[in-house]
């Protein structure tokens, strides 16, 4: 699997938009997970999120996710040699420090190369972003 994926955010206004880019540079296709690729809200801890530099992990304070196995309905196709952006206003759903602070967020996920078989994933992430925010 060639899938090279990366953050960008967004923090003004008040706001923390986090937007996803994949891009798929294999000869295959291959499936996101849902929940980073296209859901509207965050669902579950799906990143990284720490005070920055070296500080503790933000507590994540939006609903609980699904414990259970992936089906294919949890993916979102990306064709080869295409790529995928989407935002995501991650704003409530960590509980981000009161005044401003600097903040490291990343994702790290699993992808299928087989939706026949959405058990059998690959991981992949993407590189810390460093941001700032005040709430």
């Amino acid at each position: 699997m060639n899938l090279h994926a990366c953050l960008r955010v967004d923090a003004t206004h008040d706001k923390v938009w986090v937007t996803f880019m994949a891009e798929n540079r294999g000869e295959r296709r291959v499936w996101l997970p849902r929940a980073i690729a296209a859901d509207t809200g965050v669902t579950s801890p799906l990143f990284e999120l720490r005070a920055h530099p070296d500080g503790p992990a933000l507590d994540y304070l939006g609903p609980a996710g699904k414990d259970r196995m992936p089906t294919a309905d949890d993916y979102v196709e990306l064709p080869p040699h295409s790529a995928h952006t989407h935002t995501i206003d991650v704003t409530h759903a960590y509980a981000f420090q009161p005044g401003e602070h600097a903040y490291a967020i990343h994702y790290q996920g699993r992808a299928v190369e087989d939706i026949r078989k959405p058990e059998a994933t690959t991981g992949f992430g993407t590189q810390p972003v460093i941001f700032r925010h005040a709430s």
